[in-house]
């Protein structure tokens, strides 16, 4: 058998959880399972995760990077907050439609952490909020803050809940149109208020 790095095991093995969770949920998706899934040793999956929960925090780590959550380019410092919001919200969507297991596999970590380790999982989302707050802070805007974590918590909401839509139907192109149209409904909102606080 040939040697393989423990980078490259790490690598191995996080891609074969992604596809256990996916298909199995994070709950059935024991190391023993994974450790198939990845050709390799139980061994070497406890020697570079230790145990399960941290496996499946690498895992989170992992897709929470791949997504690519955007705004516009920092060229464009006249981006509206609505813009901002759009780009964030469809490259999300996008990422979910072109990655439906990975999308998947994030959800059931997502849940698996809110029921064993709560704190972990609103350190998943604060994590998401905190990379909104930096770009949605370029927008010159006069809403309150409180308005506008109102308006990101909104966002994000839109992006899980159709992201689950997606993953059930399976209808990827209806999962556009409707991030589309919650785009917007936000801009919609988001252009109102700005007008109502000026």
């Amino acid at each position: 058998m040939a040697y393989v790095s423990a980078d490259t095991r790490r690598e191995q093995l996080i891609e074969a959880a992604v596809r256990v969770i996916a298909r199995e949920g994070a709950d059935r998706a024991t190391t023993r399972k994974i450790a198939e899934e990845a050709k390799a040793p139980l061994a070497s999956l406890h020697y570079c995760f230790q145990n399960k929960e941290n496996l499946l925090l690498a895992v989170f780590t992992q897709l929470s990077g791949e997504m690519p959550i955007e705004a516009d380019p920092p060229e464009d410092e006249d981006a509206s907050l609505g813009r901002i919001m759009e780009r964030r919200m469809t490259s999300a969507m996008q990422w979910t439609v072109e990655n439906p297991l990975r999308a998947r596999a994030m959800i059931e970590v997502t849940l698996w952490a809110e029921r064993y380790d709560p704190e972990l999982s609103v350190s998943f989302y604060e994590g998401f909020f905190k990379s909104s707050e930096s770009d949605l802070r370029r927008a010159d805007t006069s809403l309150p803050d409180d308005e506008l974590h109102s308006v990101m918590r909104v966002g994000m909401a839109v992006v899980d809940g159709l992201s689950l839509q997606m993953l059930t139907n399976g209808d990827k192109e209806r999962a556009l149109r409707d991030t589309a149209t919650a785009c917007a409904m936000l801009k919609a909102f988001l252009d109102e208020s700005e007008r109502n606080t000026v």
